[in-house]
């Protein structure tokens, strides 16, 4: 028999229109429904900053290997079903290496990334409800099949009993223009970093026209003094050479086969440097980064190396805590999914 493994997490980070990027067949972020002609419509308005629904945590990977808008119609019409014998259409995702479909009646789900691993092929995967928001979802809701119309039967455990490995950078702007919003994001990165999953491993690196990391190792995200107090904003802007350091540091073979992030609080307000900027593009293969700007915002010299850009002009306090909860929230609700051939039945579980 056939045996498949797949491991399942959550989500990617695409900010700033009204639709949440990621899954094949997602709803709108604004929708306009009316059941009946004789009732006014229902309008749903989804805030700019309802962040959960317009992150994701996938590695990008070649166009080429995207599924056809033909592949997938023809998916949509192969009669899956939940556990429950809820037909799912859409939010699926599709992982055309290894034949495999990923889907939720709930929402929408969406494939991270893959992996081979000894004991079988591990699959990130994200869920999110009708909402946008991040869920980790029942078994009966779920559905796996292969490309062709198999059905797959799976279970699956909570992230804090099978956690994936994950490592995440935080590189703090302390330069003088941060000034005035220092103290925010001292205590909105605190609060990211307990939110984390208690297995995740992080560092901190704050920058002005240098840098230097709070602790010489990585640390336990929960667990670890990062020092944040320390930070005083003063001095120039220079974040090519932290942001290079940071992925030099996650590069390193210990890190293989994690999750993987850096994430930049930054007013945008850095320099130029072609040569260095090159560097910095080599040494990121698929390390997540994710950038948000407090204020200004200039991302000429970051487009084509941040994954996401996220832009906040008021309100910094609250809307870079409820962005790093969001970010941990992605995290934390990942499941780790064991798939295999059904031996009988229609149920999830085999």
């Amino acid at each position: 028999m056939k045996a498949y493994k797949l491991m399942a997490a959550i989500g990617t980070l695409c900010v700033g229109g009204i639709t949440s990027a990621g899954s094949f067949g997602q709803e709108a972020a604004i929708s306009i429904t009316s059941r009946t002609d004789n009732t006014a419509p229902i309008i749903t308005l989804r805030s700019r900053y309802d962040f959960e629904q317009s992150i994701s945590l996938k590695v990008r990977t070649d166009p080429k290997l995207l599924p056809s808008d033909v592949l997938i119609r023809t998916v949509s019409n192969i009669g899956m079903t939940d556990a429950r014998g809820i037909r799912i259409t859409s939010g699926f995702d599709i992982d055309l290496d290894n034949d495999l479909v990923v889907a939720f009646s709930g929402g929408t789900s969406e494939i991270i990334r893959t992996q081979q691993t000894p004991n079988g092929l591990q699959i990130i995967t994200s869920f999110k409800d009708s909402n946008g928001n991040f869920v980790s979802p029942p078994a009966d809701s779920l559905a796996v099949y292969t490309i062709g119309g198999r059905k797959l039967c799976f279970d699956y455990k909570t992230v804090t009993s099978a956690a994936p490995k994950m490592a995440f950078t935080l590189l703090l702007d302390r330069s003088g223009s941060m000034a005035s919003v220092v103290s925010d994001v001292q205590q909105s990165a605190n609060e990211f970093l307990k939110g984390l999953p208690p297995t995740a491993e992080c560092a901190v690196a704050s920058f002005n026209s240098g840098y230097s990391y709070h602790n010489n190792v990585y640390q336990n995200c929960n667990a670890g003094d990062f020092k944040l107090d320390s930070l005083v904003a003063e001095g120039g802007t220079d974040l090519y050479r932290p942001l290079a350091s940071a992925y030099d540091s996650l590069n390193q073979s210990y890190f293989d086969n994690h999750q993987k992030a850096v994430i930049v609080i930054t007013d945008g307000q850095i320099g130029t440097d072609d040569a260095l900027r090159q560097q910095v593009e080599a040494a990121k293969n698929n390390t997540l980064t994710f950038v948000y700007f407090l204020g200004l915002r200039d991302d000429r010299y970051l487009t084509g190396l941040a994954d996401a850009f996220l832009h906040s002009t008021s309100d910094i306090s609250q809307n870079l805590t409820r962005y790093f909860h969001s970010l941990s929230a992605a995290y934390r609700t990942q499941k780790v999914l064991s798939v295999q051939e059904c031996t009988g039945g229609s149920y999830a579980n085999p």
